[in-house]
């Protein structure tokens, strides 16, 4: 048996806006810190750039150019130093910066694996022909979350999306 070494580099991608979103990242970050092939998570939120030109940004939504290119090019440096993605995919609050940079993984031939969750009960498993193909490893966050722990980030194995009605 081959010894387990820590070299995965993992770039944590999730929505943070919402309760349940904050807390699937700080129980993801738990899980990954107990996988042996894990040697670093990167969470893009630990970054947060702050422009300290704007005036009150969480009013009216509206940031500085400043804080955009800053916080486009961090998630994009995180990407690109990282040999893989994590992303804890809200399925009820579809997120288009997931998207995004799930999309440029896939463009840099990097694995992702996806973690989708689901705050509705019986709700009918449903995902995009684009997510459901690009993603090279699909864990049920409300079922397996638990597989974050010993899943082999080193060599990422298959595990494709099924399931789930493809639209």
């Amino acid at each position: 048996m081959t010894a387990e070494i820590s070299t995965a580099k993992i770039y944590l991608g999730s929505p943070f806006y919402n309760d349940a979103q904050r807390e699937r990242v700080t129980k993801a970050r738990k899980l990954l810190a107990q996988n042996p092939t894990v040697w670093q998570v990167h969470f893009p939120f630990d970054q947060n750039f702050v422009d300290p030109e704007e005036k009150n940004p969480e009013i009216g939504g509206v940031r500085s150019m400043t804080w955009r290119v800053a916080t486009y090019q961090n998630d994009l440096n995180g990407i690109v130093n990282a040999t893989c993605g994590v992303f804890l995919y809200d399925m009820d609050n579809i997120d288009d910066g997931s998207a995004f940079e799930i999309g440029f993984f896939r463009a840099l031939h990097k694995p992702v694996i996806l973690v989708p969750f689901t705050e509705i009960e019986n709700k009918e498993k449903e995902m995009n022909l684009m997510l459901a193909q690009g993603v090279t490893t699909i864990i049920d966050g409300n079922d397996s979350f638990e597989k974050l722990a010993s899943y082999d980030f080193n060599s990422c194995p298959a595990d494709p999306v099924v399931g789930y009605k493809i639209i």
